[in-house]
């Protein structure tokens, strides 16, 4: 009983340990944030905007971080993973509320679907917008 307390004890202690090592230098900023709170603090110190980056309307700066103005939407895709007995038809009335654009979805898929008839469980269709 005593060797069996002084063991749970030792493998408790070593655990502990273990979790405060981890603690102290495990969950820390990753290398790519700390370059990021360098650079911040670079703006942060010069006077006016770093030369390295544009001056002009696209450019905005407020409290020393450059900030630039997005020129077009990004466009994020859509898609449908195909469960079985789908039909094109069903997956179009999904997406754009009507049966009839089933086509739409063929042609964002011409080299995926081989047969219209028959989609296959678990293939990845792109919905175009």
């Amino acid at each position: 009983m005593q060797k069996d307390l002084k063991i749970g004890m030792l493998v408790g202690l070593v655990l502990v340990m273990a979790v405060m090592l981890w603690l102290t230098i495990g969950p820390g900023l990753s290398p790519k944030a700390i370059q990021h709170l360098r650079n911040v603090a670079t703006v942060q110190e010069s006077s006016g905007p770093p030369n390295n980056h544009p001056t002009n309307s696209s450019a905005a700066y407020s409290g020393g971080h450059p900030t630039m103005e997005q020129a077009e939407k990004i466009k994020t895709q859509r898609f449908h993973i195909v469960r079985k007995g789908e039909t094109l038809s069903e997956i179009s009335r999904k997406y754009y509320d009507s049966a009839n654009k089933w086509q739409k979805i063929l042609e964002a898929n011409r080299q995926i679907i081989k047969d219209v008839n028959k989609l296959r469980p678990g293939t990845k269709l792109i919905i175009p917008e």
